[in-house]
C-alpha cells in the first residue's frame, strides 16, 4: 500500500465513527456538525466565544479534527458567519410571508427584532467587518437581503419606497434590535412597535397627494 493511500485510510479512520457496517460519518457531517455547534455558540454567546477549544468540545469532535477544517480562527469564522448569514436570510423571509397584512408584519417585525440570539449574530458581523474587511462581503449580503425585506413591506403599505426610506426602515431596525437586546425582550417589543408605527405613520403622511392610502 503507498504512503498517500495508508494516509488517506488513516484519515477515515480518525475522521470517522466504526459500526458493525463499518466506518461512518463522512467528512461532510464532521464539517457541518461543527459549524452547527459553532453557530449555536455565535447566537448564545457572540463572537467573543466563538473559540476554537469550545466549538470542539461542542461539537463532540478533538481540535486537530476542527482545525483540519478550519485551520485558524479566521477560516472557521468566516465559516460560521457565512452559515448564520444565510440561516438569518432564511428566518426574515419565512417571518414576513407569513404575515398578511400590513399590521401583521409590522407585529412580526417588531417581535422579530427582540430575537437576540439574531442580535448577537448581527453585531458579531458587525464586529468582524469592522476588525477584518475580508468579512465585509458578509455584511453586504445580509443588508441587500434585510432592505430587499425592508422594500417588500414598504410597498404592501401602500408606499411607494425610495431607496432612502428603505434606508432608514432598515437602520432604524437595526438599532431596535440592538435596543431591544438591552432592554429585554418584553420592553423591546413595545418600543418596537410603537416606534414602527410611529415611522410609517410618517410616512404615509409624507407621501405624495394621491398615493393609496397604507393599511
Amino acid at each position: 500500500m503507498s504512503s498517500f493511500c495508508l494516509l488517506a485510510l488513516l484519515g477515515e479512520i480518525f475522521l470517522g465513527r466504526f459500526t458493525n457496517q463499518g466506518w461512518t460519518m463522512p467528512p461532510t457531517d464532521v464539517r457541518e456538525r461543527v459549524l452547527a455547534a459553532a453557530v449555536e455558540i455565535l447566537r448564545t454567546q457572540g463572537l467573543a466565544g466563538l473559540t476554537q477549544p469550545r466549538v470542539a468540545k461542542a461539537a463532540g469532535v478533538s481540535q486537530s479534527h476542527l482545525t483540519y477544517y478550519f485551520p485558524t480562527r479566521a477560516d472557521l469564522t468566516r465559516a460560521v458567519l457565512e452559515t448564520a448569514v444565510e440561516g438569518q436570510i432564511a428566518n426574515l423571509g419565512t417571518a414576513m410571508s407569513e404575515a398578511t397584512d400590513p399590521p401583521e408584519r409590522l407585529s412580526r417585525l417588531a417581535q422579530a427584532l427582540t430575537n437576540a440570539q439574531n442580535t448577537r449574530v448581527l453585531v458579531s458581523l458587525v464586529l468582524a467587518a469592522d476588525s477584518d474587511p475580508a468579512f465585509r462581503d458578509l455584511y453586504q449580503r445580509l443588508v441587500t437581503a434585510m432592505r430587499e425585506r425592508a422594500t417588500g413591506m414598504l410597498a404592501g403599505a401602500g408606499l411607494e419606497p425610495t431607496p432612502a426610506q428603505v434606508a432608514l426602515l432598515h437602520a432604524l431596525g437595526t438599532g431596535l434590535a440592538v435596543m431591544s437586546a438591552a432592554l429585554g425582550p418584553e420592553a423591546g417589543q413595545a418600543v418596537n412597535a410603537n416606534v414602527l408605527q410611529e415611522l410609517f405613520r410618517l410616512l404615509a403622511a409624507d407621501a405624495p397627494a394621491g398615493a393609496p392610502p397604507t393599511a
